[in-house]
């Protein structure tokens, strides 16, 4: 293939420091490589060398079509230069409508589309330096943005519009993976949260509650004030409130202890204190059980989790396909079971699915504040 030959002999006389200036690189390098690309080099219409219009001139302007505007701009600079964009060749292509750009130094040859939004660097949609790739893979960049064929029929251009909203997706991604980490810590996603737990479980062998691992993220949120990361270590403080699940002492049985505090509701203008949030879950739906027998059963069909049947029969359905899970079951009345390992967000969730199907109003008959729960 001869572009591949002649970007051997090229990369062979960089490394040898053969050019020398930059009217070697236009005329041994970018000649050489335009003819190669299919660009009659010999034709001013096609090939235009200093390219000039209102006294603004650019070394080379390439037109497939008898357009007075060119279809790419390429300026050279000197060997060895900095291959930053450059603002004159930007505002060349302003000027003229040119959709693509490319800057030369020889070995760096770098390819922008100017229109684009971003800085100089965001708006380069290649970067291509021929001593540190193989030839063939020069050559396919090459032509994937310079083939004389695919610029005149907008295939290269249509490919660099991809590439650059391809970059920029990426860019935007990388900068929204911090916000999207803040609000799944301080909302306490449930999806993070089983994913945190079953490592947990990878690690020690069974699973925190779930108000634990919520409190984590609530003090790493609110402690580090960013994401994690591999050069600033999660702070240890946040992970006390986990308590010391790696002790001897630690056992299956974590997460049937209360763990919050007290929690005083009103259920039908009665006031009851119960030691926790959990326990106020089941003295309620109890109490609502006995006012109607198909409560629970209604309840089950209304209120089941993403991962879980807060609610069921079986008890193995409460957490189907986890069988170790099942410790976190507790019977709320004969033969109906209710999975304990939930959030505060889930809770007062769940009692308002009871309020509807029991027919009472929630926060009028059933008055209940968790806490840590907004809204």
């Amino acid at each position: 293939m001869a572009l591949v030959a002649t970007i051997e002999s090229i990369k062979d006389r960089i490394s040898k420091n053969s050019y020398r200036n930059e009217s070697d690189v236009r005329e041994a390098i970018v000649n050489r490589v335009l003819h190669d690309l299919g660009w009659d080099i010999y034709d001013p219409s096609v090939v235009s060398r200093e390219f000039t219009v209102e006294k603004r001139r650019v070394d080379f302007a390439l037109f497939t079509t008898s357009s007075s505007s060119p279809a790419v701009i390429l300026e050279v600079k000197a060997p060895n230069s900095a291959d930053e964009g450059d603002r004159q060749l930007f505002e060349y292509a302003f000027i003229w409508g040119t959709p693509f750009a490319v800057l030369v130094n020889g070995r760096d040859w770098s390819f922008y589309l100017p229109a684009e939004q971003g800085n100089y660097f965001e708006r380069r949609v290649q970067k291509l330096d021929l001593l540190e790739r193989k030839s063939d893979d020069s050559a396919s960049i090459l032509e994937r943005y310079l083939l004389f064929d695919r610029v005149r029929s907008g295939s290269a251009y249509s490919d660099a519009r991809s590439d650059y909203q391809s970059a920029a997706r990426h860019r935007e991604a990388e900068k929204t993976i911090p916000r999207a980490w803040d609000e799944l810590a301080s909302q306490s996603d449930q999806s993070l949260i089983d994913l945190i737990a079953e490592k947990v479980v990878s690690l020690i062998g069974f699973r925190p509650t779930d108000e634990q691992i919520e409190a984590f993220l609530r003090a790493f949120s609110r402690v580090s004030g960013s994401s994690p990361s591999r050069s600033q270590p999660p702070i240890q403080k946040p992970s006390i409130i986990l308590g010391d699940l790696g002790s001897k002492d630690t056992s299956r049985e974590l997460s049937k202890t209360p763990s919050g505090r007290a929690i005083s509701f009103k259920l039908f203008g009665q006031t009851v204190t119960k030691p926790d949030a959990i326990s106020a879950l089941i003295f309620t739906l109890q109490s609502l059980a006995k006012r109607e027998p198909d409560f629970l059963k209604k309840l089950a069909i209304q209120a089941p989790g993403r991962t879980r049947n807060h609610v069921s029969n079986v008890r193995s359905e409460v957490y189907p396909g986890k069988p170790d899970l099942e410790v976190y079951t507790t019977e709320i009345s004969p033969g109906w079971w209710l999975g304990t390992n939930i959030a505060n967000r889930d809770k007062e969730r769940l009692l308002r699915i009871a309020c509807e199907v029991a027919g009472i109003k929630f926060g009028k008959d059933l008055v209940i504040e968790f806490p840590n729960v907004s809204g």
